[in-house]
């Protein structure tokens, strides 16, 4: 406890009263105090993500979550954001209201250091170096997987944070369907249909979703030069389908399509009266062969397409295009696990072709990344082991060779300790070399190296989890003027020395008096190591807290947000940082009948005003209704 009487990690005063950090621990502690008298309200779940094959999440050896479905319907929670808003280690930036541009920002790293994956495929722009996740519809979605801290030994550039996999619904079991219907203020409505099973040898599945929200107006006065109060509306519309056929036993060929046709209201300058407008289409498609030839080997090839295209319209002239850009990425991917005697081993090789296409002229269009990858698993006893190792070939920055160690030791029933190094890597984007007028062809690739020491605890329904981290970032890229004494001077992307980023995470999750309970804490301390400035938009500390009962045909639940006071620009200007806040979600279920459910939510109850980007608004209180047939 540091003298000004609040908690402090390596000198940093973080703002939480020690009352709030004692509840956090305590409710991090249940897990263990009472397991023996509660019953289990969960199962060990199952995760790809954190290794490349599949396996029980208490025997994972990174910071891991999975997100269920049942989890993302009973929070009643509107977009992925929201949901990814919530947990331990995330922080999420927004530039206006429904459908406006989003940024994940994961243990303190950049918003292009989060790989996004659905089904596998690499959805993102080439040139932004992010995923479009706002676009990225919840009622598609199976579940999520998180795993947090450097994986590029596991899935290539960009993973300096982390990676999100999306899970869209599969084809399982007897044919079923679902339908949803969503209204709230704002214009705000959604509809949901679907449907999944499976027939002999064929599996299937198809979700249609539609979204759209007359919105509020996505700046403030405080974004000179682009504020415009009008109202920012929002539409989506999308799909995803999927067909396995077992061909012989073992043996299944899988064909998955997904795209969503996006259009969102911008405030690009607040000189026009007219309507601003930006669309943009994403879309992936795969074929994947998944063939096991015995007992010990599991071969799987596949082919995956993606496109992320956007263009923009300004002042009501929706006629004529203003901005254009296309990503178009191409990836082979063959996979082999053998799982021997002597433990698991994962080999495999990948080739990644990405190209853009843009109104502008770039100097380069064109990418090409050739890897090849090992991983092992070892579970012996008490002891667990994992190692991968990553060779990259980028066609413009030549090889790069990242790696990945972990050891746990379960030392009791339900514990687990470990430990982890983990190094990482990212090319800079097009945008960073090449975006006429500001682009900077003389970036160098960005690189980290990162340490953590964790304890969890995962029995009967209940888990705990303690990680404490730091990622050193060299070559960090960040928007900064040339002339660092004069805020005014020209701005183009440039290397950071280094970054330093230290944080701790305890995550908790238990059943006590009838009630469910989830949170989680972050301490983090996300630095510019050569001038001491904090990264922007980075609270350095963050909690949620979320409670639920149910009475009967009734679930009622409520959420806690809360983020500290942080910069909002990397010189630290003491007009650009934005307040600390704290919001309040409310939700409701109500069992109308075996399959319908009637449901309730209200966002930002107390209607608190604050920003995650600076110059841009959030959703005051905000509140919908539905109703939903699940079989």
């Amino acid at each position: 406890m540091s003298p000004c009487g609040k908690l402090s990690i390596r000198g940093v005063c973080f703002m939480f009263q020690p009352q709030t950090c004692a509840f956090a621990v305590a409710l991090a502690c249940a897990g263990a105090a009472h397991a023996a008298d509660v019953p289990e309200f969960a199962g060990d779940p199952v995760i790809v993500t954190a290794s490349r094959v599949a396996q029980p999440l208490s025997k994972t050896l990174a910071d891991a979550t999975v997100i269920t479905r049942d989890e993302i319907e009973e929070s009643g929670a509107q977009t992925l954001q929201q949901v990814l808003s919530r947990q331990a280690a995330i922080s999420i930036t927004t530039s206006g209201g429904p459908g406006s541009a989003s940024s994940i920002l994961m243990r303190g790293t950049n918003a292009n250091h989060a790989v996004v994956l659905v089904d596998g495929v690499r959805i993102s722009s080439a040139t932004l170096g992010t995923t479009a996740i706002q676009n990225i519809p919840l009622e598609q979605i199976d579940h999520i997987e998180i795993l947090r801290g450097p994986a590029s030994s596991l899935y290539g550039a960009d993973a300096i944070g982390g990676v999100i996999q999306i899970f869209t619904r599969k084809g399982e079991g007897a044919p079923r369907f679902n339908t949803g219907l969503e209204l709230g203020n704002r214009g705000t409505g959604k509809l949901s249909a679907g449907f999944v099973g499976k027939a002999g040898d064929s599996a299937y599945s198809l979700q249609l979703t539609h979204a759209q929200s007359d919105g509020f107006s996505a700046t403030n006065p405080r974004n000179a030069g682009y504020y415009n109060p009008d109202n920012d509306g929002y539409r989506n519309d999308s799909y995803a389908a999927s067909v396995t056929q077992t061909l012989l036993p073992g043996h299944d060929l899988t064909v998955r399509l997904f795209q969503t046709f996006s259009r969102v209201d911008i405030d690009y300058s607040n000189s026009w009266t007219g309507q601003d407008r930006s669309k943009s289409r994403l879309t992936g498609q795969s074929v994947e062969s998944n063939n096991r030839f015995n007992d010990v080997w599991i071969s799987i090839l596949s082919f995956a397409r993606s496109q992320d295209k956007s263009e923009e319209f300004h002042n009501g002239d929706f006629s004529q295009r203003v901005n254009f850009f296309q990503t178009t990425q191409n990836e082979w991917q063959w996979q082999n696990d053998l799982d021997t005697k002597i433990g698991v081993f994962i080999l495999g090789v990948s080739h990644l072709d990405q190209r853009i296409a843009s109104d502008g002229v770039y100097t380069k269009s064109a990418r090409t990344t050739n890897a090849g990858f090992v991983n092992y698993q070892l579970d012996l006893g008490a002891h667990l082991f994992q190692a991968s190792i990553r060779n990259d070939h980028d066609d413009q920055f030549g090889r790069k060779m990242t790696g990945k160690a972990d050891y746990g030791y379960r030392f009791a029933d339900g514990w687990l300790a470990r430990v982890g190094y983990a190094t990482g890597y990212k090319a800079p984007s097009f945008n960073d070399l090449y975006y006429p007028g500001s682009g900077n062809p003389n970036l160098k690739p960005e690189s980290s190296k990162n340490t953590e020491l964790a304890l969890q605890y995962r029995k009967d329904g209940r888990s705990a989890n303690f990680t404490l981290f730091q990622n050193n970032v060299d070559q960090l890229i960040q928007w900064a003027p040339l002339d660092p004494s004069n805020p005014d001077s020209f701005w183009s992307p440039s290397n950071v020395d280094r970054a330093k980023i230290r944080g701790l995470t305890i995550e908790a999750a238990a059943q006590w008096l009838d009630i469910d309970w989830q949170g989680n804490l972050t301490l983090l301390d996300a630095r510019d190591d050569k001038t001491g400035n904090w990264l922007a938009n980075r609270p350095r500390q963050s909690a949620n807290l979320s409670a639920s009962k149910q009475w009967g045909k009734y679930t009622l639940g409520v959420e806690q947000q809360i983020a500290s006071r942080r910069a909002g620009d990397p010189l630290n200007t003491e007009a650009k940082f934005l307040h600390g806040y704290g919001i309040t979600n409310v939700f409701a279920d109500y069992r109308l009948a075996k399959n319908w459910t009637a449901t309730a939510r209200i966002d930002n109850l107390f209607d608190r005003e604050y920003e995650t980007n600076y110059g841009y608004n959030t959703g005051g209180l905000g509140a919908f209704i539905g109703v939903r047939y699940s079989q």
